[in-house]
């Protein structure tokens, strides 16, 4: 079972675009299925987006969910627990598993099996957790025996994966699963503001944060550059040349900055605790995910039947790329 998060250290990162659009790839290559699905947790309680993304109507007027992402860290956990592991075990129609409490996404993201993948959303009328909150939990957080008890299902049983797509910066909910999580995709724009900001968000903020997890596993952390300038440019372009040259030195410039920062923060004995920083998406020459005006505010157009420019498909190209990478074992 695969532990997923998405993360960045502030808001704007493309993070919760870039967790929609790799869950259908990444249940096509870990093989997701009804009886083992991808289970998604939206746990950016004060900005919800993937909530609002799959349930555009969810709002104070709209029937309350009867569990969201809240109850992973309080209120009424014991009986979630118990309900999730009743149904997970029998199958995922099992009355557990209404659309109050995991909505079926599959055919959202594109899939033919609804039930391949399962959302859990926050409730905007939760409000945000306190550091109280947590420290009223002296061992471990509900999450953490969530996830233990999922664990202790026979393979057969068991999800394929748990995604969470995560608060920005170490809000607690999100420092919650960086101290369990197998792979953190850490989203950030090349600008200078977010190559500053992530670079001591994992060189300091995160190590601190997580320096009293206790377990061995292996963790990986892959930085992921996203909004960047597109090379792919129309050869009908008046100005094609002047362009692609441009561009050309433009994403040269920023891949060099960005690989010296994983180059740096490698460098630096324990710095991430156990992480290692996979920097195959911020290395290669056609790096990060590239910046698309008619994508920014349409999530759902890969999977949307209607032509794609050179960009998009390169994008998509690119999506199915990181899942490639979360897939492995």
């Amino acid at each position: 079972m695969k532990i997923i998060s998405f993360n960045s250290y502030k808001g704007g990162a493309c993070r919760t675009t870039t967790c929609y659009n790799a869950l259908p790839y990444l249940a096509k290559k870990l093989g997701a299925t009804a009886q083992q699905p991808i289970l998604v947790f939206d746990i950016d309680l004060d900005s919800m987006g993937l909530t609002s993304i799959f349930r555009p109507n969810y709002g104070r007027h709209s029937e309350r969910l009867a569990y969201s992402s809240r109850n992973l860290f309080v209120d009424d956990f014991e009986e979630f627990n118990e309900r999730l592991r009743r149904g997970l075990v029998s199958s995922v129609s099992d009355k557990y598993f209404n659309e109050k409490n995991f909505q079926r996404v599959g055919n959202d993201l594109g899939l033919e099996d609804n039930e391949s993948v399962l959302f859990c959303g926050a409730d905007e009328n939760a409000g945000t957790i306190s550091d109280d909150d947590f420290r009223s939990f002296k061992e471990n957080s509900p999450l953490q025996t969530l996830i233990m008890e999922l664990e202790s299902f026979d393979e057969g049983n068991q999800p394929k994966a748990i995604v969470f797509d995560c608060a920005s910066g170490v809000q607690m909910s999100t420092v919650t699963t960086f101290s369990f999580v197998q792979c953190a995709v850490v989203c950030m724009r090349p600008s200078l503001q977010f190559r500053l900001g992530t670079y001591d968000y994992l060189r300091n903020k995160i190590p601190r944060e997580i320096k009293k997890a206790k377990n061995n596993m292996r963790r990986e952390i892959i930085l992921l550059p996203t909004s960047v300038a597109a090379n792919v440019v129309s050869e009908s372009d008046p100005n094609y040349a002047r362009a692609v040259d441009e561009l050309d030195r433009l994403r040269s410039r920023t891949k060099n900055r960005i690989v010296d920062i994983v180059e740096d923060i490698q460098n630096v004995d324990e710095c991430i605790l156990g992480y290692t920083l996979n920097s195959e998406m911020a290395e290669v020459d056609d790096f990060g995910l590239p910046e698309i005006e008619r994508f920014k505010w349409q999530e759902f157009l890969l999977y949307k039947e209607e032509a794609l420019t050179e960009k998009e498909k390169l994008l998509k190209k690119k999506y199915e790329q990181l899942a490639e990478i979360l897939a492995r074992d």
